[in-house]
């Protein structure tokens, strides 16, 4: 199933459908409408009252969206019951079968077709019992995906201005993360409660309140037999995009994608892989075969099912850390900026404050412009221009514009959100927002707390990756990135305890699952990896002062610690290749490094490619004379 998916960035959307209550005008005489009447439709924007709500700067995406929920189609009930139980089949047609005044009492009528119905037997996956609310939604199936859907006092919401609440526990008390339904349609339904439901959303698996009884609920249900259009990756001339649907129902292609980077060797072009975390993929002879797959495999906790069971991709750029440097210097930076911005970006001459927030703040500038680039509209959005607010600090859902803070000028806004924001926030394991020092996705990273855009660390990445495709990737792959896969500890280089790896998410410290960057490849000579820490100091003395000394490293132990990508380079970006311990000083110290392994070659256990400057397989003479150059 080839598609030609046009690769737009962002999805910032909703699905808006009209009330779920007074909706038809119900006739008393179907309440006794017989078993197998094929229901009516009506599509929402064939209601004369309704119409898309949305300011007219918002992005072209959104409204993109916004006009699409006028296709979303709603049953006409047969009773006045409040729940109908029916058959969904495959060329997206209802069949009644019965009525219940619960939706508890109408889940086990559907789960006793699955069980006992002939027609579902013979046609087994092709035909899926279904629960229809009062307002024609259908809010359960036997096997099913899920839409994000807000509802408030029992109506879709049709702005985007709310927040959806993902829990980590099917009670809904505990709180995870949060989401806009504006962002996102299609999320794999895992276990399903009635009143709430456990799905992936962009990595994470948390619950959401689908409670029919209350006022408020954040997701109705789709039969998977029904879904032709889910959200999916594909390449394309060697990269790799994510398509995010506007609507799982529609037309193959409608939607939006994310360039993420260059493919994995494991995926092939011309065809839909199905992923809801962007690490384990699916695929099938059909649709519903590959969203089957996956499903059974996050209901099994397992990915035995997926193409690449022992080889989860990790975007770069949506996953370097914000502790790592760029070899691109400002006046590059700058060439990018007026290449890819129109004259009025806000953007415009920002590489000097880039490049002073990296030495100082210890802040990423590629990964800083990237954010900037998909906050700001490329530095044009209102904010933008109006308060030179570049990153949307502050811009609430609710009243983005009335919210969003202001400052001085662009460069203001940039230390400010670099100090601030990012190496005392957001990549500080003592502040409160802090699940990994990076860009990351919904269950660790900085856009659990930094988005309710699920797609938010994707979108970021994106740009990031396209600035250093400017400069012909010279930056990609440059770092080794490493997974944490259970407790461990920072130290300092006086074995001092920076902080802990936690092996859950809770309590203050890093957390398993996050990611880091090392200085080398290799571990040191008392068997540890250097890297880059979150903050140089300890995590006792409360919350990091913002400023990050490059040359205090972290060491960690090799256990529990997993290479995730395949380095480009033996040498960092940001850092001159004689400047062996990587110290912004090259002195006699870099000279005996070498010494200490002079003559090892390529073939040798325990050769260092760093110290091979020339890249010839072995350290000699001419490493050591280059360095000494340098002196």
């Amino acid at each position: 199933m080839n598609r030609l998916k046009k690769c737009l960035s962002l999805a910032l959307a909703i699905m808006i459908i009209i009330p779920s209550i007074n909706v038809f005008a119900l006739d008393d005489t179907k309440e006794d409408s017989k078993e197998g009447t094929i229901y009516g439709e009506i599509k929402v924007g064939d209601l004369e009252f309704f119409s898309p709500n949305y300011a007219q700067a918002e992005k072209e995406e959104v409204r993109k969206k916004l006009e699409e929920s006028r296709n979303i189609k709603l049953l006409e009930k047969e009773t006045t019951a409040n729940f109908e139980v029916a058959l969904a089949y495959s060329d997206g047609s209802y069949k009644y079968m019965d009525k219940a005044d619960t939706v508890e009492d109408a889940i086990k009528k559907a789960e006793t077709l699955e069980k006992n119905n002939e027609e579902v037997k013979e046609y087994q996956g092709t035909i899926i019992p279904a629960v229809i609310n009062a307002g024609g939604e259908v809010v359960y199936s036997t096997n099913s995906m899920g839409r994000v859907w807000k509802h408030i006092n029992k109506q879709p919401d049709k702005t985007n201005n709310n927040i959806t609440l993902v829990y980590s526990n099917p009670e809904l008390k505990k709180e995870f993360t949060y989401i806009n339904h504006g962002y996102i349609d299609d999320v794999p339904i895992i276990e399903d409660r009635g009143n709430s439901a456990k799905v992936q959303i962009n990595g994470y698996n948390g619950w959401l309140n689908k409670n029919q009884n209350s006022d408020n609920y954040d997701l109705v249900v789709v039969p998977i037999n029904q879904v032709t259009n889910p959200s999916c990756y594909l390449v394309k001339n060697g990269y790799l995009y994510h398509f995010i649907s506007n609507n799982m129902t529609s037309w193959n292609g409608n939607g939006n994608s994310i360039k993420i980077g260059l493919a994995p060797s494991y995926l092939e072009p011309n065809k839909d892989y199905y992923s809801y975390d962007g690490h384990y993929f699916y695929e099938g002879r059909d649709i519903q075969e590959g969203l089957n797959k996956l499903i059974t495999d996050l209901k099994n906790d397992t990915k035995e099912n997926s193409i690449n069971p022992n080889s989860p991709y990790y975007s770069y750029y949506q996953y370097l850390p914000f502790r790592t440097r760029t070899s691109h210097t400002a006046e590059e930076i700058n060439a990018f900026i007026n290449a890819a911005t129109k004259p009025t970006s806000k953007l415009r001459g920002l590489g000097k404050v880039l490049i002073e927030c990296q030495n100082k703040y210890g802040t990423n500038p590629l990964l800083i412009l990237g954010l900037a680039m998909n906050e700001s509209g490329n530095g044009d959005s209102p904010i933008a221009q109006k308060n030179n607010n570049l990153f949307g600090i502050k811009a609430y859902d609710f009243d983005a514009a009335g919210s969003a803070d202001s400052f001085a000028t662009p460069a203001d806004c940039v230390r400010e959100f670099c100090k601030t924001y990012i190496s005392r926030g957001y990549a500080d394991p003592a502040d409160y927002r802090y699940f990994g020092g990076y860009f990351g996705d919904k269950q660790l990273g900085a856009n659990v707390k930094y988005a309710s855009d699920p797609f938010w660390g994707e979108k970021a990445g994106q740009h990031a990756f396209n600035i250093d495709s400017y400069f012909n990737l010279t930056d990609y792959n440059g770092y080794q990135l490493a997974i944490y896969t259970g407790v461990n500890k920072v130290t300092d280089d006086r074995g001092n305890l920076l902080y802990d790896i936690n092996p859950t998410v809770s309590g203050w410290g890093g957390y398993k699952g996050n990611i880091t960057a090392l200085t080398y490849r290799e571990t040191n000579n008392l068997g540890l990896y250097e890297m880059f820490p979150e903050r140089t100091d300890p995590l006792s003395n409360g919350k990091y002062n913002g400023d990050y000394p490059w040359k205090n490293r972290g060491f960690i132990r090799p256990s529990n610690v997993q290479l995730i990508n395949e380095v480009n380079t033996p040498f960092i970006p940001g850092y001159n290749k004689e400047d062996i311990d990587k110290n912004d000083e090259i002195n006699i110290e870099d000279l005996a490094k070498i010494s200490v392994d002079y003559n090892k070659s390529s073939g040798e256990q325990g050769f260092k490619a760093y110290l091979d400057l020339n890249s010839d397989g072995i350290i000699d003479i001419f490493d050591l004379v280059k360095v000494s150059k340098s002196l």
